[in-house]
């Protein structure tokens, strides 16, 4: 991810700075995913402007095209500051606790993309794929999620608070998903409340079940005609 300073712009307060860190954060997540993208030959070029940063982000061949046209940022940029300026009015006195629920909002979406991203990987998909949290809360051992910060459980990203979301992002890059083994899902309502299938029958496989089903089949016969 290249990262260009814009003189143009003022620089505004530290409330700014932890916006500036949110943005850092996407685009870092959004870097992650063109790089997955790559893999399926699929070429992308991205240009985010926010304040005075100027994002280049893309795959490598993108990165290169958007990185050689200098007057391409140029010109994106002052046409974002252009479109900005006639909306710009003084700053509105706002209760801490709602900047924060906005900051937790963005930070919890980037979680929930991002584990959605592993999850898809883990899938050997290259695109997102929504985590199923209850099953995997349920049946831990069916799926593994490494590289979390220590002391943070894995759990939907709306139970975690905005600490946890930003160590979590800090730390993402050491995140993933490992898939075990088929989750165990409860049995038909015939067969027995509250069952669960069996683990073993899970892993035997198709020809090894159907021998055991013909040898019943004959088994029965013999005894028919006995």
């Amino acid at each position: 991810m290249a990262q260009v300073a814009m003189s143009a712009l003022p620089v505004e307060d530290e409330e700014s700075s932890e916006s500036r860190m949110v943005v850092t954060f996407l685009v870092s997540a959004l870097e992650s995913m063109c790089k997955e993208l790559a893999k399926s030959k699929a070429e992308v070029a991205c240009i985010a402007v926010y304040e005075t940063d100027v994002f280049v982000v893309g795959t490598e061949k993108g990165r290169a095209f958007v990185s050689a046209r200098t007057d391409l940022q140029k010109d994106f940029a002052e046409y974002c500051i252009a479109e900005g300026l006639p909306e710009m009015k003084p700053p509105c006195p706002m209760n801490r606790m709602e900047i924060d629920s906005g900051e937790r909002e963005i930070l919890r979406k980037a979680v929930e993309d991002y584990f959605c991203f592993c999850y898809g990987k883990a899938l050997g998909s290259t695109v997102m794929v929504p985590v199923p949290y209850e099953e995997m809360l349920q049946d831990q051992a069916a799926v593994a999620v490494q590289g979390l910060p220590e002391g943070v459980a894995f759990q939907h990203p709306e139970s975690y608070d905005l600490a946890t979301l930003k160590w979590i992002l800090e730390n993402k890059a050491g995140i993933s998903f490992i898939i075990n083994r088929p989750f165990l899902r409860p049995v038909n309502q015939l067969g027995g409340s509250g069952a669960v299938v069996d683990a073993e029958r899970l892993t035997t496989s198709p020809s090894e079940r159907h021998f055991t089903e013909s040898s019943s089949c004959v088994s029965q016969e013999r005894i028919r005609g006995s």
